[in-house]
């Protein structure tokens, strides 16, 4: 079987999941925006903190001069995300402490929209921050399907725990297995928000 096809299987055999993720850190999206709307003096304290006022990095940055150097800027996007972002913050600490990749999710969330949904006098305006917008949705859609790969293997482990530890351990270790398929996933949106903030938000930028 294609692991790729197997993992769109598992998302479509547990879509609920996935959507309740979804919702859950959308709206700690949200309420991250709203309080950097009410505090505007935090949200700038973030992005001071952080060190980039857009998920893509600052604003007034120059862009990449040749597609050489955009693909480049792709490629190390990429890398920071998947293997820094992905491997290293959620899936890698979940193996010893599950309830660990929700967290982490919903902390990452949070300073997303603390730090790069809302508009800020002097610092971002609206219309440079639309063209991030889809970034956020790229890049928060490829980590919720990591999180929730994470949070699948531990409820397919609890349901196994009471027939057995033999049964357990038979289990976890296919649920392993399909974290590692839906991986896959998570592989190809970052892929295409990595493209999309290097080739695509400068020419909207410029536009906008």
């Amino acid at each position: 079987m294609n692991p790729f096809i197997d993992a769109l299987g598992i998302i479509k055999k547990d879509w609920k999941l996935l959507a309740i993720l979804n919702a859950l850190f959308f709206c700690v999206l949200i309420i991250g925006a709203t309080i950097a709307l009410i505090s505007p003096g935090l949200h700038l304290s973030m992005i001071e903190f952080i060190g980039a006022d857009t998920i893509a990095g600052q604003s007034g940055a120059p862009a990449a001069t040749s597609t050489a150097g955009a693909l480049e800027a792709a490629v190390l996007s990429f890398i920071s995300s998947f293997f820094g972002n992905t491997l290293l913050m959620i899936t890698i600490p979940s193996i010893v402490l599950p309830i660990w990749a929700p967290i982490i999710g919903a902390a990452r969330f949070f300073i997303w929209g603390v730090t790069y949904v809302a508009p800020l006098d002097g610092v971002m305006t609206l219309r440079s921050l639309l063209p991030q917008y889809i970034a956020i949705f790229l890049e928060g859609e490829a980590y919720t399907i990591a999180i929730f790969a994470c949070v699948r293997q531990l409820s397919v482990a609890l349901a196994a725990s009471d027939r057995g530890f033999r049964n357990l351990l038979r289990q976890y270790k296919k649920s392993v297995i399909d974290n590692l398929k839906l991986l896959l996933i998570v592989i190809v949106l970052l892929a295409i928000a990595a493209l999309y903030q290097a080739l695509v938000i400068p020419i909207l930028s410029g536009i906008l």
